[in-house]
């Protein structure tokens, strides 16, 4: 039997030594349809064809180096060399061998995006919503392009179609969005670049023109064809002809343009032979039956034996991080799974996965985060781009204060808040405040030290800013900061994806000169700040081969993975595939099914489908309970059909209010990742002429003792107790310890920690916090024996502590943006308006808005222009229902304070109108967009402020309101009997959390992508 056969099923075979003229092979997840392009490969070469005259595809990079790898292994003769890559990839390498312009750069989405951010002013915008962010739209324009490209609808086809409707509004945004189109078009060709719609239309086009081009393979396999859009499906018929091999999954498309794998596979099987995959080889019959009954397709045919499936209902987000992080920890130190073994898949990296990724970080699990916008959160990649921001922009306080708290200047947290009180009083920038701090006699001698480091290399840096190329400054800004030199003290084992990370920044940075060669540091520090903000899908791919960490990543990413545990997370009934790109039916070249509810239903089982049927042993799927606003959540009806073809139940996994770390493995992990992080920051401050640098050394070795300590208690004998053995190994440590070790080491909280004393989690967070900072308490807002609270500051403490010592204890300075400047500003006029005559004209109010929009230094920008006219509309909709309202107001920008114990709360009221029956309601203004009744449950606000008005004024207020101003819409929310006792309740808990300086984040979707901290913040990045 040949070589290449081995192993093989009948079907197999039979489909690997198909003879002449074309062949699709269509089989279930798990099938072998890759196995057999790689054995077909291989069984040509035996018969005699050249490995260069057989082309291999595959749906993504990935995917084809690692084809390329296990095909290399088959091979035993020479070769000139293997054509093996995406569609992409076999498009430039034909127009390179064709002759077309060598000096052509190929641009990917980000540089398309920066290009259209730098001339945001020569674009057509003026019926677009920017929706508070010019990056978020035209990273939708982006997208929305790369998807016509990929159907071969170009540019002029488009604005043809656009000119043909009516003169309604939509008809109007079809026409601008075409006149983008073009604009994108244009810049690209005054660029001389192609993106790779463009590369693989032109190969298309010189396929069908050159014979020799389409004649240059003899074979052409192709997997995962049901994922081919119409322009690489296109190139793979003008290339590959007779000698095509294409294999797929009917089910299993989840990138194709509206799901229609099947309808690829039926187009690629016409005059094909079709040869059937019945049975599934990697999924056990568990998996193998839970994935069939998310597609509804009945039983599969003679699955394995085994395989567990289990569901979790987790009691929230968090919980469902939790729970996986502790399963997974549970998986690599009880039983020994390797944690590349080990897939975690979520519908959403920015809403599921960060909030699983610090679970795992923790826990000291090793792992890597994939997909959108995973790139931008690397903390390497943070710190320089906080670096390029605050060198661009000295009064971007966010990033000034990451570049001081990360190497190399690693200022404390103490110091750090002495400088921002320092900005705010003296009314400075960062970096003039750090300036003067030098100078100040609250730095102490080392800090102040630590900020000359700074000031020096923010000095040497600006000196360049304006002056040097783009790409050479980042590598320099690079080696001055030591970002790559830190990565060899760094114990993580993803050392060379950090190495890789910053290369790939020094990359874009070089794109960056292709594009606008005059360019400076200054301009691109700007350009890949808006584009690391646009979050679009980055090119980084998850590891198909030697994964080394547990893997998280998107539900889409995950159609090439296989892994023996795979964890799917987010099932609630809220959980929708995403949407297709809007591309009308009347510009399309191919049959595909419609854009509707069903369409996008089958999407979602197909996702799901290919999610569950990565698992080669183990899947657990999950839900949250309730949404992180406390919203109760159903599982999904996907993940319910699932659970009932298996006759399972749901298991309940609760939050673990007693945060992280409890086991000794995890603990062991992360003291020996802190240990030789912090080799290279001791090892450095011994050449500094400090009075302490023997207390600096006697605290490193101490840190090496409690390593120590948690080896001993890891390998204490069985049967013996925690408490015991920790006696044991202290007793023994501190009998080869210097006194000064001593004190340190007896002092040293980690005993408590280990132990867990009392499982209170504010308890273990300050041991953590006291194991290197000093007590933030004279920066926090006391007054007397309480603190002072606002409404905001209670919303803030809730929904992320962290946030909330970034902006009132640290009170890092912020640049207002301009939606917070036109919320201020719609305030004030209606402020002005009400408190001038109460019975004024529509055109006064308009005038004040004119007036305060000149004085507030808004320009005349297309998104400016946009909100002008939203606040003329949004004010004139608001004296009209003013005037027509039976109720009479009392009071506008009403203020007041009252004390709850020792603390004292705050607040003004909007407006307060007096009811036709003689009761109150208290109305607050908001621009943003409308919640309603149930997303506002637990809303802090409106009944802080009833229990103000109690307090303060005598007042009874029978309702509360929010009024959305822009959309007109008002949103009552009724008094409840113990609103007063929950605010008191809620307010004693923020307190007792804040003056336990409790500051941990509690990373969420809702809150972090809102966040004006997140270049600082620790829980954002990995």
């Amino acid at each position: 039997m040949s070589a290449a056969l081995e192993g093989l099923l009948p079907a197999q075979v039979d489909a690997v030594t198909h003879g002449e003229g074309p062949a699709v092979v269509c089989g279930p997840a798990g099938s072998g349809k890759t196995r057999v392009l790689e054995a077909r490969f291989a069984w040509l070469v035996e018969r005699g064809a050249a490995p260069e005259r057989i082309l291999v595809l595959a749906p993504s990079s990935a995917a084809a180096e690692a084809m390329r790898t296990r095909l290399v292994d088959r091979l035993d003769r020479a070769y000139e060399e293997l054509i093996v890559g995406t569609p992409g990839d076999l498009a430039a390498r034909l127009l390179h061998d064709a002759g077309f312009d060598p000096f052509a750069a190929v641009v990917g989405a980000a540089d398309r995006l920066a290009m259209l951010l730098e001339r945001i002013d020569d674009l057509p915008l003026r019926r677009h919503d920017f929706g508070g962010s010019p990056s978020a739209l035209l990273g939708g324009f982006v997208r929305r392009i790369d998807r016509l490209k990929a159907e071969l609808v170009e540019a002029d086809d488009y604005a043809a179609w656009a000119a043909g409707l009516g003169d309604d509004d939509a008809a109007a945004l079809e026409r601008e969005f075409a006149e983008v189109y073009r604009a994108h078009e244009r810049m690209l060709g005054d660029a001389a670049a192609r993106d790779a719609g463009d590369l693989i239309r032109e190969a298309v086009r010189l396929a069908r023109e050159r014979s020799e081009v389409s004649a240059r393979f003899e074979h052409a396999l192709v997997d995962d064809a049901h994922e081919l859009d119409l322009a690489p499906a296109s190139l793979v018929r003008a290339v590959a002809g007779a000698g095509l091999m294409a294999a797929g999954d009917r089910h299993a498309a989840v990138r194709r343009f509206r799901g229609a794998g099947a309808l690829r596979l039926d187009e690629l099987s016409a005059g094909a032979r079709v040869i059937t995959l019945e049975r599934s080889i990697r999924c056990p019959e568990r998996v193998l039956r839970a994935a069939f009954a998310a597609l509804e397709a009945g039983e599969p045919t003679e699955p394995a034996p085994g395989g567990e499936v289990v569901f979790w209902r987790c009691a929230n987000e968090r919980a469902q991080a939790q729970s996986v992080a502790a399963d997974v920890e549970r998986l690599i130190a009880r039983e020994e799974v390797e944690p590349g073994r080990i897939a975690v898949l979520v519908p959403s990296i920015a809403r599921d996965g960060q909030a699983v990724a610090v679970a795992l970080e923790e826990r000291a699990v090793p792992h890597r985060l994939v997909g959108e916008a995973a790139f931008f959160h690397r903390a390497e990649v943070r710190d320089l781009l906080a670096w390029l921001r605050l060198l661009a922009d000295p009064v971007d306080a966010p990033a000034v204060v990451r570049a001081l708290a990360r190497p190399p200047i690693e200022l404390r947290s103490v110091d750090i808040a002495r400088c921002t009180h320092i900005a705010r009083r003296r009314k400075l920038d960062m970096v003039a405040a750090l300036a003067a701090a030098t100078e100040s006699p609250q730095v102490p001698p080392e800090a102040r030290e630590r900020i000359r480091v700074f000031l020096k290399l923010y000095r040497s840096a600006m000196a360049a800013l304006d002056t040097t190329r783009p790409d050479l400054y980042v590598h320099r800004l690079i080696e001055r900061l030591g970002l790559r030199r830190q990565q060899l003290f760094a114990a993580q084992a993803d050392v060379v994806q950090r190495l890789r990370a910053l290369a790939r920044f020094g990359e874009l940075a070089a794109a960056y000169v292709r594009r606008a060669p005059q360019a400076t540091p200054r301009e691109f520090a700007r350009s890949i700040a808006a584009v690391a903000d646009a979050a679009l899908p980055e090119e980084e791919e998850p590891d198909l081969v030697g994964a080394r960490d547990v893997q998280v990543m998107t539900l889409q990413a995950a159609a090439t993975v296989e892994a023996d545990h795979i964890y799917v997370l987010g099932l609630h009934a809220g959980v929708a595939a995403a949407p297709p790109e809007p591309i009308p039916d009347a510009l399309l070249h191919e049959r595909l099914p419609p854009d509707a509810p069903a369409g996008r239903e089958r999407s979602l089982r197909q996702l799901l489908y290919v999610a569950m049927s990565r698992s080669r042993s183990r899947l657990v799927i999950a839900h949250p309970g309730a949404s992180d606003r406390g919203a109760a959540l159903a599982p999904s009806p996907v993940a319910e059909q699932a659970r009932l073809a298996l006759g399972a139940e749901w298991e309940s996994r609760e939050e673990e209010l007693f945060g992280p770390a409890e086991t000794l493995h995890s603990t062991y992990r992360m003291l020996r990742d802190e240990l030789l992080e912090g080799m290279a920051r001791t090892g450095g401050r011994l050449s500094e002429l400090r009075f302490d640098t023997d207390v600096d050394i006697s605290h490193a070795v101490v840190r090496y003792l409690e390593l120590l300590k948690l080896s001993a208690l890891l390998a204490r004998p069985e049967g013996q107790g925690v408490a015991e053995a920790i006696r044991d190994v202290n007793a023994r440590i501190l009998q080869a310890v210097t006194a000064e070790q001593r004190e340190i080491f007896t002092s040293s909280p980690l005993d408590d920690y280990l132990l867990d004393a009392e499982r209170d989690d504010r308890r273990r967070a300050q041991a953590t916090v006291a194991r290197e900072e000093p007590s933030l308490e004279p920066f926090l807002p006391k007054r007397g024996g309480g603190l002072v609270l606002s409404a905001t500051d209670i919303d803030t403490y809730r929904t992320c502590p962290l946030k909330y010592k970034f902006a009132r204890v640290f009170r890092i300075p912020q640049e207002p943006t301009i939606h917070q400047r036109f919320g201020i500003l719609v305030h004030q006029v209606l402020e002005r308006f009400h408190a001038g005559n109460a019975g004024g004209s529509e055109a006064e109010l308009l005038g004040l808005l004119d007036a305060g929009w000149r004085r507030g230094g808004f320009g005349d920008s297309e998104q400016e222009r946009q909100l002008h006219g939203k606040a003329a509309v949004a004010l004139e909709r608001y004296l009209a229902r003013f005037r027509s309202e039976d109720s009479e107001p009392i009071w506008f920008e009403k203020s007041f304070a009252f004390k709850v114990g020792p603390h004292l709360l705050r607040g003004r009221v909007d407006r307060v109108d007096r009811l036709p029956g003689g009761e109150y309601e208290l109305i607050d203004y908001k621009t943003g967009r409308p919640k309603s009744e149930a997303q506002l449950a637990e809303d802090v606000q409106l009944s802080l402020y009833a229990v103000g008005a109690s307090e303060a004024w005598r007042l009874e207020a029978s309702r509360q309101a929010y009024y959305y101003l822009l959309d007109d819409q008002k949103v009552a929310l009724a008094r409840g009997e113990g609103d007063r006792e929950w605010i008191l309740e809620v307010t004693n808990e923020v307190a007792d959390g804040i003056l336990s300086q409790g500051f941990e984040p509690t990373p969420s979707f809702a809150a972090c992508s809102m966040c004006d901290y997140r270049l600082v913040c620790p829980a954002a990045e990995r």
